[in-house]
Order: C-alpha cells, then sequence, then structure tokens
C-alpha cells in the first residue's frame, strides 16, 4: 500500500471521474479505481506518502494483482467485519457503534517492506492478517517497539500524542482497517466499557516499554536476546520433536533493532546459545531445544 508520494493509477484514471464516489471505489463502467484518496476520512486534507493497493467499495471488483498475487476481493462489509471481530478490544462493543466504526473505516492492504503509516499521517489499524513492526528511527539507527498479527490493534498513541514519530513497517502482505483516532475518540465517549479496553491496552504497552527500558539500561544483550526468543515462542511457538518451533521469521537485524544492540553482537549470542545446545535453526526459523536453560541466560 505504501511507498512514494505520488499515487499509482492506471492510464484511463487520468481523466476526473470520481466525483460523486466514494474515495477509493471501483467505477464498473470504466474499469477504474479512483484515486484513494485527496481527504482524510474527517474532510481534511491528506498528504499521501504511499500508494494504495487492492482497495475497492464495490463488491463486484475484479481480482486485483499486487505483489502477492492475484487476490479475490470479498465485499467491502465482509472484509471490514472479519478484520474488527479478530480485535479483543472491539468485542464488547455496542452493535450501533460497532457500526459507526466499520462505516467509518478503510480497507488497506500493503506488502512487504512497504510502511502501513508513515509518522506524519497519524491512524489506528486493526491487523486483519499478516505481520508488521512498530519502528521510531533516528539518523544514526532505528528502535523497533514491537511485533504486531492478525487481530493486533497498532497506533493507538496517535490518541493521546498525534505528532509521534513512529512508523509502521510491514514485514508479511498485510490486511488491515484503517480508523481514524477521531472516530475511536468519539467511541470511547459513548461506550465506556469500550473506553475502559483501550485504556487497559495501552497501560498493558505502556509496562511493557517501561520494562525494556529497564532491560536495556540494566542487562546484558545475551538476557535481553534470550528473552526475546522466549516471549517470541510464547506467542509463536510449535511443538516439535527438537523442542518448540518459532514458526515465525525473525531476522537478526529485526532482533537487533528490537533489543538495542547491532546484528553482528546478535549473531554472536545466537551462535553461542547454538553451540551451548539452547537452541538450533530450521531455514532460518529458530527451535528452542532447552527452554529451562535458556529462562536461566534472562
Amino acid at each position: 500500500m505504501i511507498a512514494g508520494p505520488e499515487l499509482e493509477r492506471p492510464p484511463s484514471a487520468e481523466r476526473d471521474t470520481s466525483e460523486g464516489r466514494p474515495f477509493g471505489q471501483y467505477a464498473p463502467e470504466t474499469g477504474d479505481f479512483h484515486n484513494f484518496v485527496n481527504l482524510r476520512l474527517d474532510g481534511n486534507p491528506l498528504f499521501m506518502h504511499h500508494t494504495v493497493k487492492a482497495v475497492s467499495m464495490d463488491s463486484n471488483a475484479p481480482a486485483l494483482q499486487n505483489g502477492s498475487g492475484a487476490r479475490r476481493l470479498r465485499t467491502t462489509e465482509e472484509r471490514r467485519t472479519r478484520i474488527l471481530n479478530r480485535c479483543r478490544v472491539f468485542e464488547a462493543l455496542a452493535e450501533e457503534l460497532r457500526e459507526q466504526v466499520l462505516e467509518g473505516s478503510a480497507l488497506v492492504d500493503a506488502d512487504r517492506r512497504e510502511s502501513l503509516c508513515m509518522p506524519s499521517d497519524p491512524a489506528i489499524f486493526v491487523i486483519g492478517s499478516g505481520r508488521v513492526r512498530r519502528v521510531r528511527r533516528t539518523p544514526e539507527r532505528e528502535l523497533t517497539l514491537g511485533y504486531y498479527g492478525p487481530g493486533d490493534l497498532v497506533g493507538e498513541m496517535s490518541l493521546v500524542d498525534p505528532e509521534a514519530r513512529l512508523e509502521t513497517v510491514v514485514l508479511d502482505y498485510v490486511e488491515a482497517l484503517r480508523i481514524p483516532p477521531r472516530l475511536i475518540k468519539a467511541v470511547m465517549a459513548e461506550d465506556l466499557g469500550f473506553a475502559s479496553a483501550m485504556h487497559r491496552l495501552m497501560g498493558e504497552r505502556r509496562l511493557l516499554a517501561e520494562r525494556r527500558i529497564d532491560a536495556l539500561l540494566t542487562r546484558s544483550v545475551e538476557s535481553r536476546v534470550a528473552e526475546f526468543l522466549l516471549d517470541a515462542s510464547s506467542r509463536h511457538g510449535i511443538p516439535d520433536s527438537r523442542g518448540i518451533l518459532i514458526g515465525v521469521k525473525f531476522t537478526h537485524q529485526e532482533i537487533a533493532s528490537f533489543v538495542g544492540s547491532t546484528r553482528e553482537t546478535v549473531t554472536l549470542v545466537l551462535g553461542a546459545f547454538k553451540r551451548g545446545g539452547l537452541i538450533t535453526t530450521d531455514h532460518r526459523r529458530v527451535v528452542i531445544r532447552d527452554i529451562a536453560g535458556l529462562r536461566k541466560r534472562v
């Protein structure tokens, strides 16, 4: 979905035929996908940093081609409902308010290494499929704040700090629901149960951030890498004859960005774990052979 400041459009979209249509809508009579979009969902001008692909408001739209191949789109309503239902934060939301969220949201999808959300475009996303990481960049380095997958909500900090300089980078093809922060705030004001769930989510992530800061200041890289592997095994672990297979691939650089170290140091630490019989690898995925021994390294 996201790549450069210019929107990619088919040649036939050069003529302005989008007047009177919802943004991003498929036009059956011309076969075009109209510009997505010149306005935010709240009506304010939007400077797009990226290109939207495979987004349609019409259930009759044909299968679309993108980097992951042709995908037949379901109706917009089906896709949005399916994604929202995966997120536990919205479970107790009243039906009327749920419909407001669905009507005010937009479907987006993005391929690997694209940016789902740029720092200057604050928004809240519910991940329907795929995997992303939240990144804070400086001229010297980058720090990964977290990895998120299906059912996770990201971008909640835009509710309290629209200027938060965070980027959401796609690791695997992602289908997501984009919800304007102003809509989430309005729903929180109407539904105290939903507001409580949002505050609980933000509190949990604040605690995780504080623990990571403590780890960066007081613990070794070896300890932080061991904790990363244990956490990954609890989220993505698959029982295996050799131990626990972490079902998601993490590069050494991705681990380094999360634990606040360098790729070279992480490579040395993982090599030591391997020689010590704590882990092994399987097609770039880690298998934890001795989970008790790995816990001792934390």
